[in-house]
């Protein structure tokens, strides 16, 4: 391994616990240990502690503008500009040897920071998602909405061709990547920190969210449109056996969907935090997690956290990935989500021999410093 100095950049808040910056995160985190020297370029706010080994490049706080939901609002192209001119910054005053940028909007940052420089850097492009598919649960009606997967599509090509090189989290993504012209494309699929994942006390979250002493199924994350938590309603709407327990930074969202529903509180209990601490509590708690969402061009990062505690998940195709524990169910097809559900929910012998192969496979493949190794032959090849 060649120790390198590289410029991981996010367009995005940072620390939070969301999938993109998880990913982020615990990758810089590993590569610092690895010997690398790592710097990390985000916006000016976030949530959390900062990664162990990992130098800070943050664009200037606006202090009316630190949303942290994920999605377009209008306050993005000023962030997006006020850190393209931190990263320009550093670019002239440091050798960096490669700018590995995640999501959409980092490639255009990092091409804008590396003009603004005057200098030119390997551009490393992390797909996280497809814009053809997520643009379109954003806008949906009008004339954006009807030219919003045509956009998106033309977008996803221009990164894919345009970049030194392509690092896709799953094998979809990298299927995708090739049929958008990227000349390389390299696999390297998240991991989880075992250790970041536990600690959540059981006890603690049946006392401050009265949840009984019945099993509950769990969904950890944001609620915006891609995440197909419709579906997940309709799945507990029509199975009165399974009760759910949503976390997430978008309490009012999950709320509408259970009012849509009738669902009430006995059946569908919402905590609306942006806190670990309270995650880590409701995997304890979990009886199964789910993931929903159809349309996945990445790696939904959740679904490692509840493996690694050797809770079963219940997963739509779309979202799956072959690890032990993972239960796969047909796409947007809420009845067969129930059943899947309820059979994990009423089988406690079945829930704890899925959850011990579960766990047994994050342990041995699905760590950060697997992930992180895997990195080294990308820059190897665009350096």
């Amino acid at each position: 391994m060649t120790p390198r100095t590289i410029l991981q950049l996010g367009a995005f808040p940072f620390p939070l616990h969301q999938g993109s910056q998880v990913y982020v995160g615990g990758m810089a985190r590993a590569q610092a240990r690895r010997g690398h020297r790592v710097l990390l370029a985000c916006y000016g706010h976030g949530i959390g502690a900062w990664p162990e080994g990992v130098e800070p490049v943050r664009a200037p706080a606006v202090p009316a503008l630190t949303a942290t939901a994920s999605g377009p609002h209008v306050g993005k192209p000023v962030l997006d500009l006020l850190l393209a001119a931190r990263v320009a910054r550093v670019l002239r005053r440091e050798r960096v040897d490669v700018v590995h940028a995640h999501n959409v909007e980092a490639p255009f940052v990092g091409a804008l920071a590396a003009a603004l420089a005057g200098t030119h850097v390997p551009l490393v492009y992390n797909l996280h998602t497809s814009l053809a598919e997520e643009l379109p649960t954003y806008w949906r009606r009008g004339a954006i909405g009807r030219i919003a997967p045509d956009i998106g599509r033309a977008v996803d090509g221009l990164l894919a061709r345009r970049a030194s090189a392509c690092v896709a989290i799953s094998d979809g993504a990298a299927r995708r990547l090739r049929a958008w012209g990227a000349r390389r494309v390299f696999l390297a699929p998240p991991g989880v920190d075992v250790a970041e994942v536990e600690g959540g006390d059981a006890t603690r979250a049946r006392r401050r969210w009265a949840l009984g002493a019945r099993p509950w199924v769990v969904y950890t994350g944001n609620a915006d449109a891609y995440q197909d938590l419709d579906v997940l309603m309709d799945a507990i709407a029509c199975t009165p056996g399974v009760d759910l327990l949503v976390v997430t930074g978008d309490p009012d969202r999950v709320t509408a969907l259970t009012a849509a529903r009738r669902l009430g509180p006995d059946r569908v209990r919402v905590v609306g935090s942006t806190s670990f601490d309270d995650t880590r509590d409701a995997l304890a708690v979990a009886a199964a997690c789910v993931v929903p969402r159809a349309v996945c061009a990445g790696f939904p990062i959740k679904l490692l956290n509840g493996l690694a505690l050797g809770v079963p998940t219940v997963c739509a195709a779309g979202s799956a990935q072959p690890i032990p524990g993972v239960v796969v169910v047909p796409d947007r097809d809420a009845a067969a989500l129930g059943r899947a559900l309820q059979a994990l929910v009423e089988a406690p012998v079945e829930r704890e021999r899925l959850g011990r192969a579960a766990a047994d496979a994050i342990r041995a493949d699905w760590t950060w410093e697997a992930a992180a190794a895997r990195l080294d032959p990308v820059y190897d090849a665009v350096v």
